[in-house]
């Protein structure tokens, strides 16, 4: 067993499995959805990286730097990933955050608790959502 894989490796484990997939429902034709905003100097400030597949959005890291939150920059780049994920014909969308991240702010545009999971890190917990886009 190694617990180091080279990237070979790894990339030969990932494509096993995407064709395997394949076999049983086709293609999850998967696309990167990065956006990034920026200062007025063209310094980023925020960002949303997810991707979409098998007609669902992913959301990996939605992040706004400290100064410029409460300023509807989160908002504005949630929408428009959703918009983007529309487009692509996606019909919803899936996240995970942390009790110490952004609960409330998915809460607020009309995220649904799905699962949490306790004690991840000790003490705190994992909330995983979604949300329609087809309604």
């Amino acid at each position: 067993m190694n617990y180091n894989p080279n990237k070979n490796e790894i990339e030969f484990v990932n494509n096993a499995l995407e064709k395997f997939n394949n076999m049983h429902v086709g293609p999850d034709n998967h696309l990167l959805l990065n956006i990034v905003e920026y200062d007025e100097n063209q310094n980023v400030i925020a960002g949303i990286l997810g991707g979409t597949y098998w007609g669902w959005l992913h959301i990996d890291i939605l992040w706004v730097d400290e100064n410029f939150r409460s300023k509807k920059i989160g908002s504005r780049l949630l929408i428009a990933a959703e918009n983007e994920a529309k487009k692509r014909g996606c019909h919803a969308v899936h996240v995970d955050t942390m009790s110490w991240q952004a609960p409330e702010f998915y809460k607020k545009h009309g995220y649904e608790l799905i699962s949490e999971l306790d004690n991840i890190p000790n003490g705190y917990k994992k909330f995983h959502f979604i949300k329609r886009l087809d309604v």
